[in-house]
């Protein structure tokens, strides 16, 4: 195997992981904007301890009517540093959004 074919083999797949990760992460960041769009400030309540609160709120967010995402928080508190891997960083949107507001 000659050495343009070699780095042809292997750049192919670096290339298609990149294009796939790039396109997946722009997706995150559009859904993520979709999600802070959503927010209703008055839906929430920022405590004293810098988490926020909410009684029975309901968040459709997404890209188009098709594509609609739903986030259900009943009683929830948000605190820092606790969204899970993939999940949206509610906390920080909310302090983005809301922050100076409440």
């Amino acid at each position: 195997m000659s050495k343009n074919a070699l780095a042809r083999s292997i750049l192919l797949p670096v290339l298609l992981a990149t294009v796939c990760c790039t396109a997946s992460g722009a997706a995150v960041a559009q859904d993520d904007a979709a999600l802070k769009n959503a927010i209703q400030c008055k839906d929430f309540k920022h405590n004293r301890d810098g988490s926020w609160y909410a009684d029975s709120v309901t968040l459709n967010y997404g890209p188009s009517n098709s594509d609609q995402q739903q986030m259900n928080l009943f009683g929830a508190t948000i605190k820092k540093g606790k969204a899970q891997a993939g999940e949206p960083d509610l906390w920080t949107m909310l302090n983005e959004k809301c922050g100076a507001a409440h």
